[in-house]
């Protein structure tokens, strides 16, 4: 018995274009219908983790989304719907270093903005100049901000869920180093693109945000499914009963997870993530 199926996105359910497996659809589907619930947990925000599913809108609401690295999950539904069952925001100090770092050092600075409203959750992502990179994301709303640093130091803009700063690959490091000198052991860093850095409130990561859904719908850890493929997965797969890290990760991640429990997959080519639905959560059934 599955109390609870958690999955990321790229690499997991989508290819490299942003597309989901037929295969993952039809498992998500059959997840669903069993009145498993099923959680989309992402380093996205919660509208770009939700874009890929527009073309299936029911399977949509019945998702719980997690984004931000696991900084914010919301309940199934839709709009004003969803509940917000966990919520992590950088800390008013670090928020500060970080912009006031990113100004100092004439970087381009990425506000992931988040706000409740009686609608339901707003987001858009500021940033202080142009980049293909970020715009080619399409969603959520790209917001052009010339005055964005003036914003988030005036108190305008409250301190987000995530944060960002464009660097030049080869200083990523030093950059790093420099926030942490100032921000200690307050934050939480990952990247996903190598000129792209991202900050984080400290202790926020998937592996956090999983047990916290596991506990709102009163599930037991040893009966969770977790499926991923990339470094910032492992904390989620680590905390799963079932941990599965797909056979496209890389050599270095899969490297990292020998020893510990967590399985190495068939690839996402091999339609991965259905092959280990179907063994652990639908009784081992194959698709006809």
């Amino acid at each position: 018995m599955i109390d609870l199926v958690a999955f990321d996105l790229d690499g997991t359910v989508l290819d490299s274009e942003g597309r989901l497996a037929a295969s993952a659809v039809e498992a998500i589907e059959k997840l669903i219908a069993r009145g498993i619930p099923t959680a989309s947990i992402s380093g996205r925000s919660i509208r770009r983790g939700q874009y890929p599913f527009k073309a299936y809108p029911a399977l949509a609401r019945a998702l719980y989304i997690g984004g931000y690295n696991g900084s914010v999950v919301l309940g199934p539904g839709e709009g004003a719907e969803r509940k917000v069952l966990h919520e992590e925001r950088l800390d008013e100090a670090s928020f500060a270093q970080i912009v006031e770092y990113g100004r100092a050092e004439g970087l381009n600075l990425i506000y992931c903005l988040l706000e409740r409203t009686a609608a339901g959750i707003v987001e858009e992502y500021r940033f202080v100049r142009p980049m293909d990179y970020l715009e080619s994301f399409g969603e959520p709303g790209m917001v052009l901000d010339g005055d964005l640093y003036a914003r988030c130091q005036s108190g305008e803009l409250g301190t987000p869920p995530k944060v960002m700063l464009e660097v030049e690959p080869e200083r990523r490091e030093r950059h790093i180093a420099d926030i942490k000198a100032l921000c200690g052991d307050q934050i939480y860093v990952a990247w996903a693109h190598p000129g792209m850095v991202e900050f984080m409130r400290r202790g926020v990561n998937k592996g956090v945000a999983l047990r916290t859904l596991t506990e709102r719908i009163g599930g037991c850890a040893e009966r969770v499914l977790a499926v991923g493929d990339a470094d910032n997965d492992l904390p989620m797969l680590r905390a799963a009963g079932i941990g599965v890290l797909l056979g496209n990760a890389k050599d270095e991640v899969k490297a990292a997870v020998a020893g510990d429990g967590v399985r190495i997959g068939p690839s996402f080519a091999e339609d991965g993530f259905a092959k280990m639905v179907r063994e652990y959560a639908l009784d081992g059934q194959e698709q006809k």
